[in-house]
Protein backbone atom coordinates (compact mmCIF):
# COMPACT_ATOMS: atom_id res chain seq x y z
CA UNK A 1 0.00 0.00 0.00
CA UNK A 2 1.36 3.60 -1.28
CA UNK A 3 1.51 6.26 1.36
CA UNK A 4 1.27 10.12 0.26
CA UNK A 5 4.99 10.16 1.34
CA UNK A 6 6.15 7.06 -0.90
CA UNK A 7 6.94 6.87 -4.26
CA UNK A 8 6.51 3.15 -5.78
CA UNK A 9 9.77 0.84 -6.77
CA UNK A 10 10.07 0.18 -10.35
CA UNK A 11 10.44 -3.41 -9.65
CA UNK A 12 13.27 -4.67 -12.70
CA UNK A 13 14.52 -7.81 -12.06
CA UNK A 14 18.49 -7.70 -11.20
CA UNK A 15 18.74 -10.77 -13.52
CA UNK A 16 18.44 -9.48 -17.26
CA UNK A 17 18.67 -12.64 -18.38
CA UNK A 18 20.06 -15.90 -18.42
CA UNK A 19 22.84 -18.12 -20.54
CA UNK A 20 22.61 -21.87 -20.32
CA UNK A 21 20.86 -21.71 -17.31
CA UNK A 22 23.50 -18.90 -15.47
CA UNK A 23 22.31 -15.32 -14.77
CA UNK A 24 23.57 -12.10 -16.82
CA UNK A 25 22.76 -9.61 -14.19
CA UNK A 26 22.57 -5.90 -14.54
CA UNK A 27 24.91 -4.80 -12.68
CA UNK A 28 27.78 -6.75 -14.59
CA UNK A 29 26.29 -5.35 -18.03
CA UNK A 30 26.22 -1.78 -16.20
CA UNK A 31 30.09 -2.11 -16.10
CA UNK A 32 30.43 -3.33 -19.76
CA UNK A 33 28.02 -0.19 -20.64
CA UNK A 34 29.97 2.29 -18.58
CA UNK A 35 33.19 0.84 -20.07
CA UNK A 36 31.60 1.24 -23.59
CA UNK A 37 30.37 5.03 -23.01
CA UNK A 38 34.72 5.74 -21.70
CA UNK A 39 35.51 4.43 -24.37
CA UNK A 40 33.40 6.81 -26.83
CA UNK A 41 34.14 10.01 -25.11
CA UNK A 42 38.16 8.75 -24.74
CA UNK A 43 37.79 8.57 -28.38
CA UNK A 44 36.09 12.02 -29.22
CA UNK A 45 39.15 13.38 -27.05
CA UNK A 46 41.67 11.84 -28.70
CA UNK A 47 40.41 13.12 -31.93
CA UNK A 48 40.06 16.61 -30.86
CA UNK A 49 43.56 16.22 -29.54
CA UNK A 50 42.39 16.75 -26.04
CA UNK A 51 43.56 13.23 -25.08
CA UNK A 52 47.35 12.37 -25.29
CA UNK A 53 46.39 9.28 -27.06
CA UNK A 54 45.62 8.20 -30.90
CA UNK A 55 42.05 7.71 -31.56
CA UNK A 56 42.91 3.94 -32.67
CA UNK A 57 44.87 2.80 -29.56
CA UNK A 58 42.11 4.15 -27.04
CA UNK A 59 40.35 0.20 -26.56
CA UNK A 60 44.17 -0.92 -25.86
CA UNK A 61 44.63 1.65 -23.20
CA UNK A 62 41.51 1.38 -21.51
CA UNK A 63 42.40 -2.65 -20.99
CA UNK A 64 44.84 -1.11 -18.42
CA UNK A 65 41.94 0.82 -16.65
CA UNK A 66 39.62 -2.78 -16.78
CA UNK A 67 42.04 -4.44 -14.80
CA UNK A 68 42.79 -1.67 -12.51
CA UNK A 69 39.23 -1.26 -11.53
CA UNK A 70 38.16 -4.93 -11.32
CA UNK A 71 41.62 -5.77 -9.20
CA UNK A 72 41.65 -2.68 -7.11
CA UNK A 73 37.83 -2.41 -6.81
CA UNK A 74 37.67 -5.72 -5.36
CA UNK A 75 40.53 -5.45 -3.02
CA UNK A 76 39.70 -2.04 -1.84
CA UNK A 77 35.73 -3.79 -1.16
CA UNK A 78 37.81 -6.53 1.24
CA UNK A 79 40.01 -3.94 3.08
CA UNK A 80 37.53 -1.14 3.01
CA UNK A 81 34.48 -3.12 4.13
CA UNK A 82 34.61 -7.25 3.40
CA UNK A 83 36.85 -7.57 6.23
CA UNK A 84 34.86 -6.10 9.11
CA UNK A 85 31.65 -8.03 8.13
CA UNK A 86 30.91 -11.38 10.30
CA UNK A 87 32.11 -14.53 8.56
CA UNK A 88 34.84 -13.05 6.85
CA UNK A 89 37.57 -14.79 5.69
CA UNK A 90 40.97 -14.27 3.19
CA UNK A 91 39.30 -16.80 0.60
CA UNK A 92 36.49 -14.00 0.04
CA UNK A 93 38.91 -12.04 -1.77
CA UNK A 94 38.30 -14.87 -4.76
CA UNK A 95 34.26 -14.81 -4.38
CA UNK A 96 33.86 -12.17 -6.85
CA UNK A 97 30.48 -14.08 -7.73
CA UNK A 98 28.97 -13.03 -4.67
CA UNK A 99 29.26 -9.49 -5.35
CA UNK A 100 31.69 -6.45 -3.57
CA UNK A 101 32.70 -3.82 -5.25
CA UNK A 102 35.05 -0.60 -3.79
CA UNK A 103 34.73 2.51 -6.03
CA UNK A 104 37.71 3.96 -3.99
CA UNK A 105 39.57 0.41 -4.58
CA UNK A 106 38.86 0.99 -8.25
CA UNK A 107 40.07 4.41 -8.56
CA UNK A 108 43.53 3.53 -6.46
CA UNK A 109 43.76 0.80 -8.98
CA UNK A 110 43.55 2.40 -11.93
CA UNK A 111 45.49 5.25 -11.09
CA UNK A 112 48.43 2.62 -9.91
CA UNK A 113 47.81 1.54 -13.29
CA UNK A 114 47.83 4.45 -15.62
CA UNK A 115 50.81 6.41 -13.70
CA UNK A 116 52.90 2.76 -14.24
CA UNK A 117 51.52 3.27 -18.06
CA UNK A 118 52.45 7.23 -18.58
CA UNK A 119 55.82 6.17 -17.32
CA UNK A 120 56.48 3.48 -19.72
CA UNK A 121 55.32 5.35 -22.80
CA UNK A 122 56.08 9.05 -21.77
CA UNK A 123 53.05 10.15 -21.50
CA UNK A 124 51.86 13.77 -19.60
CA UNK A 125 49.93 12.41 -16.57
CA UNK A 126 48.17 15.60 -16.57
CA UNK A 127 46.40 15.70 -19.78
CA UNK A 128 45.91 11.93 -19.31
CA UNK A 129 44.10 11.54 -16.07
CA UNK A 130 42.04 14.74 -17.25
CA UNK A 131 40.53 13.08 -20.28
CA UNK A 132 39.85 10.05 -18.07
CA UNK A 133 38.06 12.15 -15.07
CA UNK A 134 35.61 13.57 -17.62
CA UNK A 135 35.43 9.57 -19.15
CA UNK A 136 34.36 8.40 -15.48
CA UNK A 137 31.24 10.02 -14.94
CA UNK A 138 28.48 8.33 -17.23
CA UNK A 139 29.77 5.00 -15.78
CA UNK A 140 29.38 6.04 -12.86
CA UNK A 141 26.04 7.04 -13.67
CA UNK A 142 25.13 3.95 -14.82
CA UNK A 143 26.86 1.54 -11.93
CA UNK A 144 24.73 3.90 -9.56
CA UNK A 145 21.73 2.78 -11.56
CA UNK A 146 22.92 -1.00 -11.36
CA UNK A 147 22.34 -0.14 -7.99
CA UNK A 148 18.94 0.81 -7.74
CA UNK A 149 17.83 -2.01 -9.40
CA UNK A 150 19.54 -4.32 -7.27
CA UNK A 151 18.05 -2.73 -4.28
CA UNK A 152 21.36 -2.03 -2.72
CA UNK A 153 23.08 0.45 -0.89
CA UNK A 154 20.09 2.00 0.10
CA UNK A 155 19.45 5.23 2.17
CA UNK A 156 18.29 5.78 5.63
CA UNK A 157 14.80 5.40 7.09
CA UNK A 158 12.96 8.63 6.16
CA UNK A 159 9.66 9.25 4.95
CA UNK A 160 9.42 12.01 3.04
CA UNK A 161 7.60 13.02 0.02
CA UNK A 162 9.88 10.67 -2.48
CA UNK A 163 10.84 8.04 0.17
CA UNK A 164 10.39 4.26 -1.24
CA UNK A 165 10.06 1.44 0.45
CA UNK A 166 12.96 -1.44 -0.90
CA UNK A 167 12.26 -5.28 -1.76
CA UNK A 168 14.30 -7.43 0.73
CA UNK A 169 16.29 -9.30 -1.94
CA UNK A 170 17.94 -11.16 0.57
CA UNK A 171 15.31 -12.45 2.44
CA UNK A 172 15.36 -16.74 2.78
CA UNK A 173 12.03 -16.41 0.11
CA UNK A 174 13.36 -15.07 -2.61
CA UNK A 175 16.97 -16.22 -2.44
CA UNK A 176 17.77 -18.53 -4.96
CA UNK A 177 20.73 -21.34 -5.25
CA UNK A 178 22.52 -18.91 -7.43
CA UNK A 179 21.74 -16.20 -4.10
CA UNK A 180 19.79 -13.68 -5.70
CA UNK A 181 16.16 -12.99 -7.22
CA UNK A 182 14.69 -16.81 -7.58
CA UNK A 183 11.36 -15.92 -9.70
CA UNK A 184 9.45 -13.31 -10.02
CA UNK A 185 10.42 -10.41 -7.51
CA UNK A 186 7.21 -8.98 -7.07
CA UNK A 187 5.79 -11.59 -4.80
CA UNK A 188 8.88 -11.35 -2.87
CA UNK A 189 9.11 -9.31 1.03
CA UNK A 190 9.54 -5.35 1.22
CA UNK A 191 11.67 -3.87 3.81
CA UNK A 192 9.89 -2.62 6.13
CA UNK A 193 10.83 1.19 6.46
CA UNK A 194 11.11 3.85 4.12
CA UNK A 195 13.92 5.12 2.90
CA UNK A 196 16.06 7.66 0.39
CA UNK A 197 16.71 6.70 -3.03
CA UNK A 198 20.54 7.68 -2.43
CA UNK A 199 21.21 5.61 -4.97
CA UNK A 200 19.36 7.58 -7.28
CA UNK A 201 21.28 10.93 -5.10
CA UNK A 202 24.52 9.35 -6.25
CA UNK A 203 24.01 8.81 -9.98
CA UNK A 204 22.73 12.23 -10.80
CA UNK A 205 25.47 14.37 -8.29
CA UNK A 206 27.89 11.44 -9.25
CA UNK A 207 27.46 11.12 -12.85
CA UNK A 208 25.05 13.92 -14.48
CA UNK A 209 26.44 17.14 -12.52
CA UNK A 210 29.54 16.08 -12.16
CA UNK A 211 30.15 15.27 -15.75
CA UNK A 212 28.40 18.82 -17.07
CA UNK A 213 30.97 20.41 -14.40
CA UNK A 214 34.29 18.93 -15.44
CA UNK A 215 32.27 19.33 -19.56
CA UNK A 216 32.20 23.10 -18.45
CA UNK A 217 36.00 22.90 -17.22
CA UNK A 218 37.48 21.42 -19.99
CA UNK A 219 35.62 23.59 -22.30
CA UNK A 220 37.72 26.51 -20.57
CA UNK A 221 40.66 28.03 -22.13
CA UNK A 222 44.09 27.37 -19.43
CA UNK A 223 42.08 24.66 -17.66
CA UNK A 224 43.75 21.58 -18.11
CA UNK A 225 47.55 19.86 -17.50
CA UNK A 226 45.64 17.50 -14.23
CA UNK A 227 43.46 20.23 -13.37
CA UNK A 228 40.42 18.40 -14.21
CA UNK A 229 41.35 15.26 -12.54
CA UNK A 230 41.62 17.41 -9.47
CA UNK A 231 38.58 19.06 -9.72
CA UNK A 232 37.18 15.16 -10.30
CA UNK A 233 38.45 14.05 -7.07
CA UNK A 234 37.25 17.30 -4.91
CA UNK A 235 33.87 17.07 -6.77
CA UNK A 236 33.13 13.36 -6.44
CA UNK A 237 34.30 14.07 -2.71
CA UNK A 238 31.92 16.30 -1.84
CA UNK A 239 29.24 14.89 -3.42
CA UNK A 240 29.56 11.56 -1.91
CA UNK A 241 29.87 12.81 1.43
CA UNK A 242 27.44 15.17 0.99
CA UNK A 243 25.19 11.81 0.14
CA UNK A 244 26.27 9.54 2.41
CA UNK A 245 23.84 11.70 5.05
CA UNK A 246 21.13 9.70 3.62
CA UNK A 247 22.56 6.62 3.10
CA UNK A 248 22.66 3.89 5.15
CA UNK A 249 25.83 3.18 6.79
CA UNK A 250 27.55 -0.04 5.87
CA UNK A 251 26.54 -3.67 7.76
CA UNK A 252 29.41 -4.73 10.07
CA UNK A 253 30.73 -0.94 9.95
CA UNK A 254 27.86 1.44 10.88
CA UNK A 255 29.05 4.72 12.10
CA UNK A 256 33.20 6.23 12.56
CA UNK A 257 34.79 8.94 14.52
CA UNK A 258 32.70 12.16 14.67
CA UNK A 259 29.58 10.14 13.48
CA UNK A 260 31.27 9.88 10.06
CA UNK A 261 30.53 6.45 8.07
CA UNK A 262 33.68 4.50 6.04
CA UNK A 263 32.50 6.15 3.03
CA UNK A 264 32.93 9.73 4.15
CA UNK A 265 36.14 9.02 5.66
CA UNK A 266 37.35 7.79 2.40
CA UNK A 267 35.74 10.67 0.15
CA UNK A 268 37.31 13.33 2.96
CA UNK A 269 40.54 11.79 2.27
CA UNK A 270 39.97 11.74 -1.64
CA UNK A 271 38.86 15.89 -1.28
CA UNK A 272 42.14 16.17 0.46
CA UNK A 273 43.93 14.31 -2.63
CA UNK A 274 42.59 16.14 -5.19
CA UNK A 275 43.73 19.39 -3.24
CA UNK A 276 47.16 18.60 -3.28
CA UNK A 277 47.03 17.88 -7.05
CA UNK A 278 45.43 21.11 -7.77
CA UNK A 279 47.95 22.82 -5.61
CA UNK A 280 50.63 20.87 -7.57
CA UNK A 281 49.49 21.86 -10.88
CA UNK A 282 49.38 25.59 -9.98
CA UNK A 283 53.38 25.28 -9.99
CA UNK A 284 53.17 24.14 -14.16
CA UNK A 285 51.89 25.96 -16.76
CA UNK A 286 48.71 24.33 -18.78
CA UNK A 287 50.86 22.74 -21.93
CA UNK A 288 49.08 24.13 -25.22
CA UNK A 289 49.13 20.38 -26.54
CA UNK A 290 49.76 17.52 -25.14
CA UNK A 291 52.04 15.23 -26.31
CA UNK A 292 50.41 12.13 -28.01
CA UNK A 293 50.69 8.47 -28.34
CA UNK A 294 51.28 7.17 -31.58
CA UNK A 295 48.94 6.01 -33.44
CA UNK A 296 49.34 2.06 -34.41
CA UNK A 297 51.43 0.98 -36.90
CA UNK A 298 49.31 -0.27 -39.91
CA UNK A 299 49.58 -3.45 -41.10
CA UNK A 300 51.97 -4.32 -43.72
CA UNK A 301 50.59 -4.43 -47.20
CA UNK A 302 50.08 -7.68 -48.54
CA UNK A 303 52.52 -9.08 -51.60
CA UNK A 304 50.98 -7.85 -55.15
CA UNK A 305 52.33 -9.78 -58.30
CA UNK A 306 54.61 -7.94 -60.81
CA UNK A 307 51.95 -5.55 -62.49
CA UNK A 308 49.51 -4.49 -59.53
CA UNK A 309 47.56 -7.47 -60.17
CA UNK A 310 45.78 -9.71 -57.49
CA UNK A 311 47.71 -11.08 -54.31
CA UNK A 312 49.78 -13.75 -54.32
CA UNK A 313 48.43 -16.92 -52.03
Amino acid sequence: MLTLAELAYPLVDPIAFRVLGHPVRWYGISYVLAFAGAWVILRMLARRGRWPVAEDRVADVLFWGILGVFLGGRLGWVLFYGMHQAGWSWSSLLKVWEGGMSFHGGLLGVILAYWTYCARMGLRRGEFFDGLSLATTPGLFIVRLANFVNAELYGRVWDGPWAMRFPDYEHPAVRGPDHWVAGDPVRGPWLPDLRHPSQLYEALGEGILLFLALRWLMLRRGVGGGRIAAAFLIGYGLVRFAVEFTREPDAGIGYQAVGLTRGQELCAAMVLAGLVVLALCRRSPTPARPAALPPAAPPPAAPTSGGGGAPQA
